[in-house]
C-alpha cells in the first residue's frame, strides 16, 4: 500500500484539472444553448411584428384608395357615401364602422349611422389630430367606445387640390390582431401581446377581454430589448419587444422562464457534480499526501516529542524545587512560632521571612501562567520610562558584571497597554538571552520609540505602537535558526538545554495585540523588538496625590474554601467592625437580604454553583451602589480573556491591596476593569 500511495496521489492530481476543464466546457456549451433560445425568441417576435405590420399596411392602402375615390369629392353625397361604405364592409368584414370626420373631429358621415346617444366626436382625438397636422395615414391607439367595446382606428386624409378636406376612418375590432397572433405558429406555452403607444393592450393570447386596458393587466414587462415579464395570471416569462414601423405599436413575445432556465439548471447540476467529484479527488489527494508526509515524518516526530517531554519534565522539576523551598520557609516559620510564641523579635523575623516567601511564590506563579496565557486580560496603562526605572535593579540582576546595561528612552514616549507582570518577565527573558550570547562580556541596550499607525508594515497590526528594543553585542543567531527561536523547547545553547524564555516573549507580544521582531548579524549581535499597543489613557502627572484608603465598617466575605474564608476573616479582625461570611453565592444573597447594613462584599471567583462573577452581577442588579471586590488564585474565564467589570485581587494579597481595591470599586465605571495584585486591566 505504501508503494501505491504515490501513484494514486499522482492520478488524483492529474484528474482534477481535466474535470475542471470539462465542467467549464459544459458550462460554455449550455450558455450557447441559452443564447440560441434568445435568438429564436427575437426572431419569432420580429416575424410576428412584420406580419402585423404587413396586415395594417394593407388596411391603410385600401382605405387610402377609398379616400381618393370621386365619390368622396366635396360636397360628399350622403347616399354615395353610404353605398361606398356598404360595399367596403362587405369586402372587409373587420371594418366595424366607416366614418368621415371634419377638421374639428366631428363625425359628419358614418356607416352604420350613429345613434342619437352616440357621441359625435371621434374617441381617439390624438390620432385624429396627428392626421390633421401631418396629412399622413396613421394607425390609432386602442380606445373604448361609447358602447364599451374596444377598437382602434385606421385614419387617412381626404385631400383635394393639396388641401385636406376631411379624415376617413375605419374602426376595427382588435379580433383581427388576435387572429394574427394565434396564426403565428408560436408554441402553446409561449405568450404574445401587442400594446399601443400608451402601453394599453391591443390584443393578446390566452386571456380574452383585456383589449383597451393597461398592458399590466396582462403582463408586466421590464427591460430594453430583452427582459423579464410576469403574467398577471401567474408565471414568469423571458420576453422580448419589437416595435412596428411607422406606428407606436409594439409586439412582445415571451416564453416561460422555466424553459429558458432549463439549460442553466442543467449547467448548475453539471457544475455541482463536477465540483463534488473534484472535491472528492482533492480530498483523496490531500489524504494521501498527508499519509505520505506522516509516514516519512513519524520517526522524526517521535524523537521531537521525546525531547519535548524531557524538557517539560525538567521544567516541572525546577518549579517543584522552587515551591518546595518556599514551603520549607513556611514550615520552618510555623515551627519556630510554635516554639517561641513569646519571643517577639524571633516571631517578627520569621514572619518577615514568610512574607518574603509569599512574594516569591506569587512571582513564580505569575511567571508560570505567563507561558500559557493567550489573552491580554491583565493589560494596564504603563508608562515605560517610569516602569523601567522601577525595574532597573531587577533587570540588572539578569545580566552579570561583565555586561554593561544602558537604557535609552525619549521624553515623548507614549504609554502602552500591556500586562505589567508579563512585560517584566519578557524583559528578563530577553536580557537573559543576551547574557548567554555574551559569555565574555559586552553591552546590552534597552531603547524605545513611537511608531505611528502609518509606519506599521505588518498587515496584521492596526493602530499605533511603541517599539521596545533590546539590543546586544553577542555572537548573533544563525539565519536558519531565526525562524525557530520562538518555538517551545527550541534552543541554540551550547549545552543544548531547552528553554521557554523566548516562547514567553512571543506569547506576551501576540497576546498583547502586538508582535515581536528579531534581527541578527553573526559576530555583531542581535536585536529583539517588541511592538506594544499604545495606551489611549493620557500620561499621569508626575506628582500624583494618592487617594485616601480605608476599609468598610461592615463587610461580607464569600468563599467556598473554609480555610481561605477563615484566614481572611482573621486578617481583617480589628480593621473591620462587623464581618459576615458565606460559603456560596446563594448563601451570600440570603445574608445580604437579612443584613441591609452591609457596606461592601468581597467574593472568590471560582465557586461551585453561582460563581463570584455571577454573584457580583446579581448584587449589582439589586443594589448598584454596593462596592464589590473579587478575589482569585486562578480563573479560567479570566485567563481566557473574559472581561470582568469589577476590581480583582489575586491571592495571596494583603490588607492594603484589599483596601485599594475597595477604594477603586467605589469610584469604578461600568466599562473599566482594575486588577490589583494580578496584572491590571484598564
Amino acid at each position: 500500500m505504501s508503494r501505491a500511495r504515490p501513484a494514486l496521489l499522482l492520478l488524483s492530481a492529474s484528474l482534477i484539472p481535466v474535470i475542471i476543464l470539462a465542467a467549464a466546457m459544459g458550462w460554455f456549451f449550455i450558455s450557447e444553448q441559452q443564447k440560441a433560445i434568445d435568438d429564436d425568441l427575437r426572431s419569432r417576435a420580429v416575424t410576428m411584428a412584420a406580419t402585423l405590420q404587413r396586415e395594417l399596411k394593407t388596411q391603410i392602402q385600401l382605405l387610402s384608395l377609398v379616400a381618393d375615390s370621386p365619390r368622396l369629392d366635396p360636397p360628399i353625397s350622403r347616399p354615395g357615401f353610404a353605398e361606398t361604405a356598404r360595399r367596403l364592409r362587405e369586402r372587409v368584414p373587420a371594418w366595424e364602422q366607416i366614418r368621415v370626420s371634419d377638421e374639428q373631429g366631428e363625425v359628419v358621415l358614418s356607416l352604420p349611422p350613429l345613434q342619437d346617444d352616440d357621441g359625435r366626436r371621434v374617441v381617439d382625438v390624438e390620432s385624429h389630430a396627428t392626421v390633421i397636422r401631418s396629412g399622413a395615414p396613421i394607425i390609432g391607439n386602442i380606445a373604448i367606445g361609447p358602447n364599451g367595446q374596444a377598437a382602434f382606428a385606421i385614419r387617412v386624409p381626404i385631400q383635394r387640390k393639396d388641401r385636406l378636406r376631411a379624415v376617413l376612418s375605419a374602426v376595427i375590432r382588435p379580433a383581427i390582431v388576435t387572429n394574427l397572433l394565434y396564426a403565428g405558429g408560436l408554441p402553446s406555452t409561449w405568450s404574445v401581446w401587442v400594446v399601443d403607444g400608451q402601453d394599453r393592450l391591443v390584443a393578446s393570447t390566452g386571456t380574452p377581454g383585456l383589449a383597451g386596458k393597461p398592458a399590466g393587466e396582462f403582463a408586466s414587462f421590464s427591460g430594453n430589448g430583452f427582459g423579464e415579464a410576469a403574467l398577471k395570471a401567474g408565471g414568469d416569462l423571458r420576453a422580448t419587444e419589437v416595435a412596428l414601423e411607422e406606428t407606436p405599436w409594439r409586439v412582445r413575445v415571451g416564453l416561460p422562464i422555466a424553459e429558458y432556465d432549463r439549460p442553466a439548471r442543467n449547467a448548475t447540476i453539471l457544475l455541482v457534480a463536477a465540483s463534488c467529484f473534484t472535491l472528492l479527488l482533492s480530498g483523496s489527494a490531500a489524504f494521501l499526501f498527508q499519509r505520505e508526509l506522516h509516514s516519512r515524518n513519524r520517526e522524526r516526530e517521535s524523537m521531537a516529542n521525546w525531547q519535548r517531554m524531557d524538557a517539560l519534565g525538567k521544567l516541572t522539576g525546577q518549579a517543584a524545587h522552587d515551591f518546595n523551598n518556599l514551603l520549607m520557609v513556611f514550615q520552618s516559620g510555623v515551627e519556630g512560632i510554635k516554639r517561641r510564641r513569646n519571643d517577639e523579635q524571633r516571631v517578627t523575623q520569621l514572619l518577615s521571612h514568610m512574607g518574603d516567601g509569599v512574594a516569591r511564590g506569587k512571582t513564580i506563579t505569575q511567571r508560570l501562567l505567563s507561558f500559557s496565557r493567550r489573552s491580554n486580560q491583565g493589560a494596564a496603562h504603563i508608562e515605560l520610562d517610569v516602569r523601567l526605572n522601577e525595574l532597573e535593579p531587577l533587570l540588572r540582576q539578569a545580566v552579570n558584571d561583565t555586561i554593561v546595561m544602558e537604557t535609552s528612552l525619549p521624553d515623548d514616549l507614549w504609554p502602552v497597554h500591556v500586562d505589567p507582570a508579563s512585560l517584566e518577565i519578557a524583559l528578563i527573558n530577553l536580557l537573559t538571552n543576551s547574557r548567554e550570547a555574551m559569555e565574555n562580556g559586552g553591552r546590552v541596550t534597552i531603547s524605545a520609540r513611537n511608531v505611528p499607525e502609518a509606519a506599521i508594515e505588518d498587515p496584521g497590526l492596526h493602530g499605533a505602537f511603541v517599539a521596545l528594543t533590546v539590543t546586544d553585542t553577542g555572537t548573533g543567531i544563525q539565519p536558519g535558526d531565526i525562524v525557530r527561536i520562538f518555538e517551545p523547547f527550541f534552543s541554540i545553547r551550547k549545552d543544548g538545554r531547552p528553554g521557554l524564555g523566548l516562547t514567553q516573549v512571543h506569547s506576551f507580544a501576540h497576546g498583547s495585540g502586538g508582535a515581536v521582531k528579531v534581527t541578527s548579524l553573526i559576530g555583531h549581535g542581535s536585536a529583539f523588538t517588541l511592538l506594544l499597543p499604545k495606551s489611549n489613557v493620557p500620561r499621569m502627572p508626575r506628582q500624583e496625590i494618592k487617594p485616601a484608603i480605608d476599609l468598610p465598617r461592615t463587610m461580607l466575605i464569600v468563599d467556598d474554601t473554609p480555610s481561605s474564608l477563615e484566614s481572611l476573616r482573621l486578617s481583617l479582625e480589628g480593621l473591620v467592625s462587623t464581618i459576615l461570611t458565606a460559603a456560596s453565592g446563594e448563601e451570600a444573597l440570603v445574608v445580604l437580604d437579612r443584613n441591609p447594613q452591609i457596606e461592601a462584599v468581597v467574593s472568590d471567583i471560582m465557586m461551585p454553583g453561582m460563581s463570584g462573577i455571577e454573584l457580583a452581577e446579581e448584587i449589582a442588579r439589586r443594589n448598584p451602589r454596593l462596592p464589590i471586590v473579587l478575589m482569585t488564585g486562578y480563573s479560567d474565564k479570566q485567563e481566557a480573556g473574559v472581561e470582568i467589570t469589577r476590581p480583582v485581587v489575586a491571592k495571596p494579597f494583603d490588607n492594603q491591596e484589599l483596601a485599594r481595591a475597595f477604594n477603586t470599586a467605589r469610584a469604578r465605571s461600568s466599562d473599566n476593569v482594575v486588577q490589583l495584585g494580578l496584572p491590571t486591566r484598564s
